[in-house]
């Protein structure tokens, strides 16, 4: 990985949908916030969990990442070894906030020689050093509109192996992200959701408490009428759907991975 290289970036201004964060729960220093991290804070004293070695340099670096609790810590590890098995020419990531999602693609990335390409709303140009990488600040659904003629002007093949969604967990802004990204989608694509089972308060894997907010579905309702399925996010599972596998894990705000394998 050249860290010396600049990556690409451009702002994009917001299309007709109005993108937002979502809402912050339990604002530092609230005594919700203060209870909720001392029960995890001792339940990880108690329990620990050993970081062991994989032979990976990448691997390593990500479980080390990881290592500090997020809402997509225990998600990491997966979200690396899902890329590395699809060896993409091109990932997509929609949603970089605090960059953890991109610490795992850009390692991923660098491994099979991908272009990664990430979007949001926010300036987060300064995340990444990877030399394959472009920024875009602005609306993902707009920038979609105009994602081929981004990438004609790069030289890059505009055809997306890999999509990862995790923007405002809204369903209206689901729907409109699957109806624009996936006819951009390559012909064995996969594509990762986050935040496809969330609520107030919610049990980690590891047995802490995850303190969210209730998107009333919006991501699985948004998946679950483009595939005409019905999933059942409390419960980790897999199944099938006009044309996908869905593979589904309930804990850490839920992930979903929809891989195309036809009909």
């Amino acid at each position: 990985m050249d860290k010396t290289a600049i990556a690409s970036r451009e702002s994009l201004s917001s299309g007709s949908f109005p993108v937002s964060r979502p809402p912050l729960i339990a604002p530092p220093g609230s005594v919700s916030r203060v209870v909720w991290r001392l029960y995890n804070a001792l339940r990880r004293a108690a329990f620990p969990q050993p970081l062991l070695a994989s032979g990976s340099k990448e691997l390593d670096e990500i479980r080390q990442f990881a290592a500090t609790p997020s809402d997509i810590d225990e998600h990491l590890e997966r979200m690396f070894t899902e890329t590395l098995l699809l060896r993409p020419k091109l990932i997509v990531e929609l949603g970089v906030r605090g960059g953890a999602s991109t610490f795992v693609f850009e390692r991923a990335a660098a491994l099979c020689s991908a272009t990664l390409v990430s979007v949001d709303i926010d300036d987060c140009s300064a995340v990444s050093h990877y030399a394959r990488w472009h920024f875009v600040r602005g609306d993902d659904v707009a920038f979609a509109a105009r994602f081929q003629d981004f990438c004609r002007g790069r030289n890059i093949a505009a055809s997306i192996d890999l999509l990862f969604i995790d923007t405002s967990h809204y369903y209206e802004h689901t729907v409109r992200e699957i109806q624009s990204w996936f006819p951009l989608l390559s012909p064995a694509a996969k594509v990762m959701f986050h935040d496809t089972n969330m609520g107030i308060a919610w049990c980690r894997r590891d047995g802490c408490i995850q303190w969210s907010w209730n998107n009333h579905r919006g991501v699985t309702r948004a998946i679950e009428e483009h595939l005409h399925t019905r999933i059942d996010e409390t419960k980790g599972g897999v199944q099938y759907a006009d044309g996908w596998l869905i593979r589904h894990v309930p804990y850490c705000n839920g992930f979903t991975i929809l891989d195309r394998v036809g009909s």
